[in-house]
């Protein structure tokens, strides 16, 4: 068996090089089309297969203010409100107890000096 049976029936994209079938008109990686079918010219229907327009009723459309909107009592709106349970809204990280307010003593803290942050190694 031939290890590139595999591709058998694929082709390459010109432009991103994305395998694709054989006989597709546009590449689904880079949308690019590789065929002309879809530019070609179609001939315009025949008047008697044209689709015949229907008179718009007046009604539905009036401009007049006086006319109420027609109002179908016979459709039911579902709610699609989710209701949501068990939820918490606490984002805290946890560490609540520790109080970040009290004074801390910055001589007992073990800072390098400024010279020794600019110092390269």
């Amino acid at each position: 068996m031939d290890p590139l049976s595999v591709f058998d029936g694929l082709s390459c994209c010109p432009l991103c090089g994305t395998l694709q079938k054989v006989g597709m008109s546009r590449c689904p990686e880079c949308g690019t089309f590789n065929t002309s079918t879809q530019f070609e010219e179609r001939s315009a229907p025949h008047v008697e297969d044209r689709v015949k327009t229907t008179p718009a009723d007046p009604t539905q459309y009036s401009l007049n203010p006086n006319i109420d909107i027609p109002v179908d009592d016979n459709v039911e709106v579902e709610d699609m409100t989710t209701s949501w349970s068990g939820g918490n809204t606490n984002f805290g990280l946890g560490d609540d107890e520790i109080d970040i307010t009290r004074n801390v003593d910055l001589k007992s803290l073990d800072i390098p000096s400024a010279e020794i942050l600019l110092e390269e190694e």
